[in-house]
């Protein structure tokens, strides 16, 4: 974490807020965090700005409801756009319920606390926030780690099949932007929309363990030979089996050839059991495969691509997936336009 931590309180009586800071100042964990002063929303609002500027950070913002001007809530609401992972308290009186209400229906507040506050309940209500909000920026930027460490892979799997593979190079790029319109289309949540954007170029990481012969063969694998490129999956998780890379990745690359109704490899999953990633990169996968030119096959019309996802509806793929996809397919007649509209 960098940048110097503040505390904002605003409150239009100065006694109340010296004595606030008085009362935090008084306990050493707030020792290294600057508690600021503001006696109105739209001075504090200014001092917000300002600390953001020069490069700080604001865990907890604390407000007293009844103001001139501007109350509590509403500078919150205001606060709430400039720092929205900032941990809002209010102080209020029994009448300004209402206002408590507001802000929580918004998802604006964190804890209210009654005047006169008890002091032991206000320094342990702000300390649990600080607190929350430091791990919370922890987690964030551990996450943040963990994408440009997954966006460097990607980058460096992409750079690898390019030189290995053209075709498979190419392949693996559109299979990120047709992945995400399926989980988006399927309305999966825009975290999870992303995540599968990001990694699902990593679905066949592990076919660079897989003999060239083998992949570019022209004609019909053998049994051995089609076991051994069933092995790129266990290959790809091996390659991205660390703890500090998002399950999520994990499992589109170890799942995404098994199937909706069994029968998949290389862990026999079904239905559910399978992860719902791996199960919309299933989709794109083989859709992707249908319509492009490979060593062995011709490439098929979009339309007779799709035919075939909607035979394999509850078989190989996952049925509200495939619905997902057909439903919201872009009025287009050839995959090129289909992926230049998903662009």
């Amino acid at each position: 974490m960098s940048g110097r931590e503040y505390i904002v309180c605003v409150d239009d009586e100065a006694i109340i807020l010296h004595s606030l800071k008085h009362e935090l100042k008084s306990d050493p964990f707030f020792g290294d965090i600057s508690v600021e002063l503001a006696e109105s929303g739209r001075r504090a609002l200014d001092l917000v700005r300002e600390i953001l500027a020069d490069g700080g950070r604001i865990p907890v913002l604390v407000s007293d409801q009844r103001m001139p001007v501007m109350q509590g809530d509403a500078f919150l609401m205001e606060a709430h756009a400039l720092v929205p992972d900032a941990l809002k308290i209010l102080l209020t009186g029994f009448a300004d319920l209402s206002a408590v209400v507001a802000l929580v229906n918004h998802d604006v507040l964190y804890r209210y606390l009654s005047k006169p506050w008890n002091r032991h309940d206000l320094v342990l209500t702000i300390k649990t926030a600080v607190t929350a909000a430091r791990q919370k920026l922890l987690i964030e930027e551990q996450a943040c780690r963990i994408r440009h460490l997954t966006l460097a892979m990607v980058s460096t799997l992409e750079s690898a099949n390019l030189v290995f593979d053209e075709d498979t190079g190419r392949h693996i790029m559109r299979i990120a932007q047709l992945s995400a319109h399926i989980a988006r289309s399927a309305g999966l949540d825009g975290d999870l929309v992303d995540r599968i954007r990001l990694y699902a170029p990593l679905h066949d990481i592990g076919k660079v363990g897989v003999r060239k012969d083998i992949l570019q063969k022209p004609s019909a694998l053998d049994p051995e030979e089609f076991a051994q490129v069933k092995e790129h999956v266990r290959i790809g998780h091996r390659i991205i089996d660390n703890e500090e890379i998002d399950p999520v990745a994990k499992n589109i690359v170890l799942y995404h050839h098994e199937k909706w109704a069994g029968g998949g490899y290389l862990s026999g999953l079904s239905g559910e059991g399978i992860p719902v990633e791996a199960r919309v990169v299933s989709i794109a996968d083989v859709l992707d495969a249908l319509t492009n030119e490979r060593v062995y096959k011709a490439p098929m019309p979009l339309a007779d691509a799709l035919a075939v996802v909607r035979t394999e509806r509850g078989a190989s793929f996952d049925p509200a997936l495939v619905d997902a996809l057909l439903a919201n397919m872009p009025p287009v007649a050839s995959y090129g336009d289909l992926m230049a509209a998903l662009d």
